[in-house]
């Protein structure tokens, strides 16, 4: 097939589905994964399509954003679960409301700092954001470090540790020792959901565990959480309310989560 057909080929598959990893296109054309990622970027350079980490999605179709081409299963069905689901089927959830929220967040953060960003879908949005910012930023997300590695002004740490083939991240001890030997400016952290009595749970006991490490060792600290974390799942508690500076989301908060946040002196920013 010449480069003509494939481009226009992967268009319409785009016009179907929104959103496809770059495997999905290379095994329904029928092309290798490099000429599939060679096509994505000249669609990206006319201005047709918007590259995003393992695939790509339609300029317009902000709705349905996702990231990389890990484990979409066939058709793009987004399906609930308590645990951890993968990567791109998150994203794809609630992305305009995800992309606004990031927006506030990045301006709580001056150039020159050291950064935190966790693994998370909203984070990931924010590390779009910053791509032309002058920073130290610290991840375990590898979708970040895609994004932000060729990043000029981008001093980039890359935290390593057990890899979470669902999320596309480093965890466990690894990721903890690499924390606690930064002295964080703000640590950018997402969850699976707040309880009324302001714990902030995780679906992963080791995402839990390093969301606590990032937050201890920064100076401050912004959860960023759509509508659907409160009260969101988890099973595991990452840290209290008290231990965050801010909370940017897209929706009120309960009488009782909002007390507490006066209580805890947790500034809240609503988009």
């Amino acid at each position: 097939m010449i480069q003509a057909a494939r481009l226009t080929a992967i268009e319409e598959l785009l016009r179907e589905r929104s959103v496809l990893s770059t495997g999905e296109i290379a095994g329904t054309l029928g092309i290798s994964a490099a000429t599939a990622r060679r096509d994505l970027r000249s669609l990206d350079d006319a201005g047709l399509i918007e590259r995003v980490f393992g695939g790509a999605r339609l300029r317009d179709a902000g709705a349905s954003e996702k990231d990389p081409g890990m484990g979409q299963s066939p058709g793009g069905d987004v399906r609930g679960r308590v645990l951890d689901e993968p990567f791109d089927e998150v994203l794809a959830r609630n992305s305009e409301a995800k992309q606004a929220i990031a927006r506030t967040a990045a301006g709580l953060i001056e150039d020159g700092e050291t950064v935190f960003l966790d693994a998370g879908t909203t984070t990931y949005e924010l590390a779009r954001l910053l791509r032309q910012r002058s920073l130290t930023v610290a991840t375990n997300s590898l979708g970040i470090v895609n994004l932000l590695g060729e990043a000029e002004r981008i001093d980039l740490i890359v935290l390593g540790g057990v890899y979470n083939r669902e999320y596309r991240s480093m965890q466990g001890g690894s990721v903890r020792d690499g924390l606690r030997s930064l002295l964080i400016d703000c640590a950018v952290i997402g969850c699976s959901g707040v309880t009324d009595d302001g714990e902030v749970r995780d679906t992963d006991e080791r995402a839990a565990q390093v969301k606590a490490a990032a937050v201890h060792r920064a100076t401050q600290s912004v959860l960023v959480a759509d509508a659907s974390k409160f009260p969101g799942t988890g099973a595991f508690t990452a840290l209290s309310l008290g231990s965050i500076t801010h909370i940017v989301t897209d929706t009120g908060l309960s009488p009782e989560l909002a007390k507490l946040t006066q209580l805890e002196s947790t500034e809240v920013h609503t988009v």
